[in-house]
């Protein structure tokens, strides 16, 4: 059976794999919207000779390089005790699912297999006049040409439907879980980072682990600086946090809306920003 596997990415962070075995492959990261990035990971073709001229193709299953690329195979992502050996922890996961090829994918496959074996690329070494270099130069027919062009893309075309297919084979639960552990892992390093950040001498092994699992859980630390949209105070003209009750250099009150007060008359603006400004203070003497 042709089958192929579906990986899922839950994280904001393409994930790398390169092994000489299994290959080299990323698991993309998922787009602001996408609740996942997705690698579907084909069988491979293999021909095999039989004699006589004839050939027969055999596909290799895609399941076991998934689980080389999850490193469920492997304990090469555990960095410590405790730590999970998999890379399911960063926000990947193997899907349960292993749709068949359609049979349609699998022609337009062997059809170009077949033609680019048979019409291997035909190069000339050249002197470019511009560059004065000894160039590879395409001399094939125009029609070899063509004929590969629409070979690739009825099969670009047809691999996008089954991409759109595997797509809804993702289960909610699936997505869950991958959230739940990225999540685990996020907590575990911000707790990690913290214990670095308070040994001086551990802090420069604070990395980009710790300080992107930070931003993803939306925490801020003094070793993790998460940028952000300043504007001007109303009041003094600071720059301040958006999101903020109180300017934190004149202590003007920022609950009516920074926009808001914004639009305001200088006084009536003042009266909400200080309302403690011009109030007298009651003498020990005085009565009230």
């Amino acid at each position: 059976m042709s089958q192929a596997a579906i990986v899922i990415n839950v994280s904001n962070h393409e994930q790398a794999h390169a092994n000489g075995l299994s290959g080299n492959f990323i698991v993309p990261a998922k787009k602001s919207n996408e609740k996942f990035g997705m690698l579907v990971i084909f069988p491979t073709p293999e021909i095999q000779d039989i004699g006589d001229g004839r050939k027969v193709v055999h596909w290799l299953k895609a399941m076991p390089i998934a689980m080389d690329v999850v490193g469920l195979r492997s304990d090469a992502a555990a960095h410590g005790l405790g730590v999970s050996g998999t890379k399911e922890k960063w926000g990947i996961m193997l899907c349960e699912a292993e749709p068949d090829l359609p049979k349609s994918l699998i022609k337009v496959l062997e059809d170009e297999m077949d033609f680019l074996n048979n019409n291997p690329p035909d190069t000339k070494m050249r002197l470019d006049a511009k560059t004065k270099a000894v160039v590879a130069t395409n001399v094939e027919d125009v029609s070899v040409r063509d004929e590969k062009i629409r070979l690739s893309d009825l099969v670009a075309s047809e691999k996008q439907d089954f991409l759109d297919y595997c797509r809804r084979l993702v289960t909610k639960a699936e997505i869950d879980k991958a959230n739940r552990l990225l999540q685990l892992e996020d907590q575990r390093l911000v707790a990690e980072g913290d214990r670095m950040w308070a040994r001086p001498a551990e802090q420069q092994n604070i990395n980009e682990l710790h300080r992107n699992a930070c931003t993803r859980l939306g925490q801020e630390r003094p070793w993790s600086y998460i940028p952000q949209q300043l504007v001007d105070c109303p009041g003094c003209g600071a720059k301040i946090k958006e999101n903020i009750l109180s300017c934190p250099q004149c202590g003007g009150w920022l609950d009516e809306g920074i926009e808001k007060l914004r639009l305001m008359e200088s006084k009536v603006r003042a009266v909400k920003m200080y309302p403690n400004r011009d109030v007298q203070p009651v003498g020990a003497g005085s009565k009230g």
